[in-house]
C-alpha cells in the first residue's frame, strides 16, 4: 500500500482496514488508529488527497475532523469541497468551517475556489459565513453574488454573518431583504436606486423556469411591492404572466417551492392592480 512506504508494518495496514470496516467512526476508532499508526493524521490526509474510493475519503475526513489539520493540508481540504461525493463535501466543509487559525490562508483559498468553480459556490458561501468577520476579505466576491438568482439567498446569509459595514446602502438593503429583515421605511428612504436594484433582480430570472431561485425572487418581489409603483415593460409582462398562471400547472413546475411562488403570485396580482 503506497501510503505507508516500505518501512510500514502489516499491522498498520490491518489497523487502517479495521478503521474503514467499522460500522461508524467515533472516538474509539480514532484512538485505535492512533495507537497502531502514530502518524494517523498524515495517513488519513493522504487518503483524502489520493484515494479513488469515496467512502475511504469520507471516513478519512471524519478522522481529520477529530485529529485536526495542518496549514499545509488546507488547499487539499478546500479542494475536497468540490468532491463528486456529497458526504465528502459535507465532511470537508465541517473541517474548513472549524479551522479558524489561519483565515489569511483559508479565506483566499475559498475565494479562489469560488471564482474557479461556480457550481460549488453554495457550499463555499456556507463555509465563508461560518468564519464571520474573519472572512471580511471575501466580501467583494460574495457581494457580486447578490445579483445572481441562484446564489443570492446564500450570499445574503453569508454577508449577514460576515458583516455588511463595507457595503453601500442599497447592497445592505438587499441583504436585509433577502434575509427577511428589510423594513419598508428603510427601503423607501433609498428611493429610485433601491427600486432599480429590485427591478433588476426580478428581471434576472423567470422564477417558475429557474425554480431554485424562487425563495430569493419572492422576497425581492415583496420588497418591490413596498416601494415600487405600477411596473411597466418587461417586468409588467413577467408579473402578468405569473398572475395568470394556472395553480395546478404552477404546482407541477415548481415542486417544493410551490408555496413560495404561490405567495409571489398573490403579490404580483396586487402590484398589477395599482393605478
Amino acid at each position: 500500500m503506497g501510503l505507508f512506504g516500505g518501512g510500514k508494518e502489516k499491522k498498520d495496514k490491518k489497523a487502517l482496514d479495521l478503521y474503514f470496516a467499522a460500522p461508524s467512526i467515533g472516538g474509539s476508532q480514532i484512538d485505535d488508529l492512533k495507537k497502531a499508526i502514530p502518524d494517523a493524521q498524515a495517513v488519513l490526509f493522504g487518503i483524502v488527497r489520493d484515494s479513488h474510493d469515496p467512502d475511504h475519503r469520507f471516513r478519512a475526513l471524519l478522522g481529520l475532523q477529530q485529529l485536526g489539520i495542518t496549514q499545509a493540508m488546507v488547499p487539499a481540504i478546500v479542494g475536497a469541497l468540490r468532491d463528486s461525493d456529497d458526504l465528502v463535501q459535507e465532511s470537508a466543509a465541517r473541517i474548513v468551517a472549524n479551522y479558524r487559525e489561519c483565515p489569511d490562508i483559508v479565506v483566499p483559498a475559498l475565494v479562489a475556489d469560488y471564482h474557479e468553480h461556480a457550481g460549488n459556490r453554495l457550499v463555499l458561501l456556507q463555509v465563508l459565513g461560518e468564519y464571520g468577520p474573519g472572512a471580511r476579505a471575501a466580501v467583494p466576491t460574495v457581494t457580486a453574488s447578490l445579483a445572481q438568482p441562484l446564489e443570492a439567498l446564500a450570499a445574503a446569509k453569508c454577508l449577514s454573518r460576515i458583516g455588511t459595514g463595507g457595503l453601500d446602502p442599497v447592497e445592505r438593503a438587499l441583504v436585509d431583504v433577502l434575509t427577511d429583515g428589510g423594513k419598508e421605511a428603510d427601503l423607501k428612504a433609498l428611493g429610485e436606486p433601491m427600486v432599480a436594484a429590485l427591478e433588476s433582480f426580478l428581471l434576472s430570472s423567470v422564477p417558475w423556469k429557474l425554480v431554485d431561485a424562487i425563495p430569493a425572487w419572492r422576497r425581492t418581489l415583496e420588497a418591490y411591492a413596498l416601494v415600487g409603483a405600477r411596473p411597466a415593460g418587461a417586468l409588467a409582462s413577467v408579473l402578468k404572466e405569473l398572475s395568470e398562471y394556472g395553480d395546478w400547472k404552477l404546482r407541477g413546475e415548481t415542486g417544493v417551492h410551490y408555496l413560495e411562488i404561490s405567495r409571489a403570485k398573490v403579490v404580483a396580482g396586487q402590484i398589477l392592480q395599482r393605478v
